[in-house]
């Protein structure tokens, strides 16, 4: 098994610094945030402006994407007709939110539009029959469903049989056959040929309203921004090309004149002066709306979106609060029991991590993966069973697409849905031992023998260009998420003047010097560091720029992503000779903690080595038949294997060898 660590690659290796010099000056930005734009890949003048400008006019026609025509023709037949129109979403943020945008637009309009959203727990996720029936009851015409229904056919069917349209807007995978639906308007379709594949289902019902308007974008981001940005943003789906239009705009209109229903959350969370921020929509804003279709009705939610009473704002804001604390303290019982569940020795070498257990909230279970995910930095699933019916929710690390997995295991599965990142599906429990079998084959099959995070620096800098200003000049670069995340920088050959826990030991902060210039770096939830790393270390910091407010003051810190200490990642002949003699000496079978070895090692060849190279080392022995090892967590087992007397084997013929001096 191959050791999960950060790989570091520097993308200003071979910037073409004469880009860098015309950006500056082409649009009067700094030459770092220039270099940034460069080294991720942006070096056409017309992207650049685009990228920078977030111009709505840049946005696309709605009618580029197939049948738009159609829903627009239908939709503004049944207006006409004063025909029932339902709206039928999700019970997500992006759901609710596109649920709101539609109902309140189709309200605008004149028309007689209701919302259903299936009950999360009772009705699952998407489409059903039940549902279709009491949707026909109330005299329905016309479904309009929003970020769901690609995969709905059999009840799409079910509907026209009671004499009722539906037109499907959509943002996740198709399968091989689409809906026999009046519409079904879906960017992902093979079929279409829209520029922008990435619109979240929130924007696909954006695209549906700017068509039923004109065309006119401008007007309806001067309504709805917040709210699509909200959604957008909750979806993790790409802030690039018009995700990144979308969310600059409505960020700007939650910060300044936000939805009534949206402010009033706010205010349950308290001032802050970044509300403009992408990272306190996804961790504090969204959870709140997301609590309504996790813990009882995501109904509460769109009705605090659609409501023009300030009185029933509060009450729906607060009744919001009460249920993300509700769910927050359900999903630290879940989390614990998960992280218990993995101690077995089963999990050890699985690639996907498929849990399941009776009582857990299927509600919250998908918001546990993504713990578990950036826990263990392995794929997980988790799975609710209750009274035999077994529900669940996935997320990806990247490299496995759910979604493509899944599909596989169609013929075991009740139903399932999703994209690569994130995915869910219902199940018998008795199949759930063959899914697990079947899904992590498929990873196996996906995914190399040696996992490696790629952490990718935009800029190194020296200590001295880490100020307000330069964290100001590249707020331009944002919103950030998905696709275009914060700048990481990286301060080379800084020495630790301190190091502590802070939090009663859940966080680490260093301070660091260079040049007689001292900063503050905060290492979240990896209080580890602190055990790892003694001041006077020389180490390479890799983070992001923070200004950090208190007492009025603004002052820089660096938000970790990376430390190592200041070797060559690359090991030398005498590395690879000094750390064979070393595991030699410790016996056939080593075991610790990795940081540790490595310190250990260094030691033992008289200078200092980084948990990288050491790591490096062991790749390389393990593709040579060496050694062999495994991992749990931050620990590591080595045996060293037998080799004849006499056999000779050449390190630089490793293609793990070849491949560290390659990226290095």
């Amino acid at each position: 098994m191959g050791i999960t660590t950060k790989r570091w690659f520097y993308l200003d290796e071979d910037t073409d610094e004469n880009i860098v010099f015309a950006y500056s000056k082409l649009f009067g930005i700094s030459p770092m945030v220039a270099r940034v734009l460069v080294n991720r890949g942006i070096t056409d003048a017309g992207d650049a402006k685009m990228f920078i400008e977030r111009s709505v006019d840049a946005l696309y026609s709605p009618f580029l994407i197939n049948d738009m025509d159609k829903a627009a023709r239908r939709i503004n037949a049944a207006i006409e007709k004063n025909e029932q129109i339902t709206i039928y979403g999700d019970y997500d943020v992006d759901g609710i939110t596109s649920t709101a945008i539609m109902v309140s637009f189709l309200e605008k309009k004149g028309a007689k539009v209701n919302a259903y959203i299936p009950d999360r727990q009772n009705e699952g996720y998407g489409v059903n029959i039940d549902a279709i029936e009491k949707i026909a009851e109330m005299g329905t015409g016309l479904i309009i469903t929003v970020d769901t229904g690609i995969t709905a056919g059999e009840e799409v069917n079910f509907a026209r049989e009671k004499g009722i349209d539906i037109i499907i807007t959509d943002h996740h995978e198709c399968k091989d056959v689409v809906p026999d639906a009046v519409a079904v308007i879906n960017p992902k379709r093979t079929d279409c040929t829209y520029p922008f594949k990435d619109l979240a289902g929130v924007g696909v019902a954006f695209k549906l309203i700017c068509a039923l308007n004109g065309g006119n974008a401008k007007e309806i981001l001067d309504e709805y921004s917040d709210i699509i940005a909200l959604g957008t943003i909750a979806d993790v789906v790409s802030l690039m090309g018009e995700n990144r239009i979308i969310a600059g705009v409505g960020l700007e209109k939650l910060k300044n004149n936000p939805n009534l229903g949206l402010s009033e959350v706010i205010k349950t969370i308290g001032t802050n002066p970044k509300w403009n921020s992408s990272a306190v929509v996804s961790y504090s804003i969204a959870p709140r709306i997301n609590a309504a279709g996790r813990m009882s009705s995501a109904m509460t939610a769109v009705k605090l979106l659609l409501t023009r009473d300030k009185k029933a704002a509060e009450e729906l804001a607060e009744e919001l609060d009460r249920e993300n604390r509700e769910r927050q303290n359900r999903e630290s019982v879940i989390f614990d029991e998960a992280v218990a569940m993995l101690k077995d020795e089963k999990y050890a070498d699985k690639k996907v991590l498929i849990l399941a257990k009776r009582g857990w909230h299927h509600g919250i279970i998908g918001v546990v993966a993504s713990r578990i995910c950036d826990k263990f930095q392995r794929s997980c699933i988790l799975i609710s069973i209750e009274d035999g019916k077994c529900k669940s929710s996935g997320r990806s690390m990247g490299g496995i697409n759910l979604f493509e997995g899944l599909s596989g295991c169609a013929d075991i599965l009740e139903n399932f849905g999703g994209h690569a990142y994130a995915a869910g599906f219902s199940i018998k429990e008795e199949n759930i031992e063959e899914l697990d079998r079947r899904l992590n084959e498929y990873a196996s099959s996906v995914l190399p023998s040696r996992v490696s995070r790629d952490l990718f620096i935009d800029v190194r800098v020296d200590m001295a260009n880490v100020n307000l200003q330069t964290v100001r000049e590249t707020e331009v670069l944002g919103p950030y998420g998905v696709g275009n995340k914060m700048p990481t920088i990286a301060l080379e050959k800084v020495k630790i003047a301190d190091i502590k826990t802070l939090s009663e030991g859940k966080h680490c902060r260093l301070l660091i010097e260079q040049d007689s210039r001292k900063l503050e770096v905060i290492a979240f939830g990896r209080s580890k560091i602190a055990k790892d790393y003694v001041p006077g270390d020389i180490v390479d910091i890799a983070g992001e720029m923070n200004i950090n407010i208190y007492n009025g003051q603004s002052r820089v810190q660096i938000i970790l992503e990376d430390i190592r200490l200041s070797d060559a990642a690359v090991p030398t002949r005498e590395d690879f000779v000094a750390v064979y003699k070393f595991l030699r000496a410790k016996g056939n079978v080593t075991e610790g903690d990795i940081m540790a070895l490595a310190r250990e090692a260094g030691s033992f060849m008289g200078t200092i080595m980084g948990q990288e190279k050491f790591e490096n080392i062991l790749l390389v022995f393990e593709d040579v038949k060496i050694l062999e090892y495994s991992v749990r967590g931050d620990n590591i087992k080595i045996s060293l294997l037998p080799t004849e007397k006499g056999t000779k084997i050449n390190i630089t013929d490793s293609s793990v060898y070849k491949e560290l001096c390659a990226k290095n």
